[in-house]
């Protein structure tokens, strides 16, 4: 077997709080909504026509939504561009969480090809949302 690459304490640290925090915000966003499930909803009837007009602030809205998976998408495509550049995974200079195993030459490019695939698939999803939803309201918009 290859060399492997030591866990940084300070990363795995790092990478718990980051999650630790992640989901307490997801979680709070998700009870703030339920809880105001009801005013958001009468707020969108009672404006809906300025909604139908003006589909960019529809769009800027889902946008804001849609970032954190926007911003974890351009990260791995970053990661995939310095994996394949280096001919490794993980790339020099990245600390990791977990002990890995090193992958060089065609191992490592074909981990950051993956991963470069899968962060545009990943981009794709999260910004074609914002565009569909885009192209309804503008559609429901001329139509009235």
């Amino acid at each position: 077997m290859g060399t492997v690459q030591l866990a940084d304490p300070k990363v795995k640290r790092r990478a718990f709080w980051g999650i630790c925090v992640a989901t307490s915000l997801g979680l709070f966003a998700i009870l703030v909504f339920k809880y105001f499930h009801d005013d958001f909803q009468f707020w969108l009837e009672k404006n809906i026509d300025f909604l139908l007009e003006n589909p960019v602030v529809v769009f800027v809205a889902t946008l804001v939504f849609v970032s954190p998976v926007l911003a974890a998408g351009t990260y791995l495509l970053l990661l995939g561009i310095r994996t394949v550049r280096a001919q490794r995974f993980p790339p020099p200079g990245y600390a990791v969480a977990r002990d890995t195993p090193v992958l060089e030459g065609w191992q490592g490019v074909r981990r950051g090809r993956v991963i470069q695939l899968l962060s545009l698939l990943l981009l794709c999803a999260a910004g074609t949302i914002p565009v569909m939803i885009w192209h309804i309201f503008r559609s429901l918009g001329s139509a009235t």
